[in-house]
């Protein structure tokens, strides 16, 4: 459920230390996973938009996704509603493709209705133009990978 130690380990930028856990390790911050999950297995409402602690946003048209186990939500950006949400991989699962940001500050709004009560998720992301990255992966050549 938590990240946790893992001596002599160095992956994912942080030495000792397994991050795939749904919930940071020191217990204060659950991840985007913790509410895909929660949606699926839940029967509280749930309504999250993801990617909320990626806040400098690299490319100009990226993808939003929000999770909601009460219905498909409708999804704002700068106050203007985005059309084009589809299903995803499961039922709490929606995606907005091809989404363009504004140079600066993003405001990114959900809503959706559910037995007659209004739920709303905000998040702000900033695009202050593209950014291109090396690549972090290498290629051990040693290694056998089968015929």
């Amino acid at each position: 459920m938590f990240d946790f130690g893992v001596p002599m380990w160095s992956r994912g930028g942080v030495p000792a230390r397994n991050l795939k856990g749904l919930i940071t390790f020191d217990r204060k911050i659950k991840k985007d996973s913790y509410y895909w999950y929660k949606a699926n297995w839940s029967k509280d409402p749930v309504l999250y938009l993801t990617q909320r602690r990626n806040i400098d946003r690299e490319r100009k048209h990226t993808s939003v996704t929000v999770y909601s186990n009460i219905g498909t939500p409708q999804v704002y950006l700068n106050g203007k509603e985005l059309t084009g949400i589809r299903q995803g991989y499961t039922d709490v699962h929606y995606v907005l493709d091809d989404v363009t940001l504004e140079q600066g500050k993003n405001t990114i709004k959900t809503v959706a209705t559910y037995n007659g009560k209004e739920y709303t998720d905000e998040i702000e992301w900033n695009y202050t133009g593209e950014k291109k990255r090396s690549a972090d992966w290498s290629e051990n050549k040693e290694e056998h990978a089968g015929w």
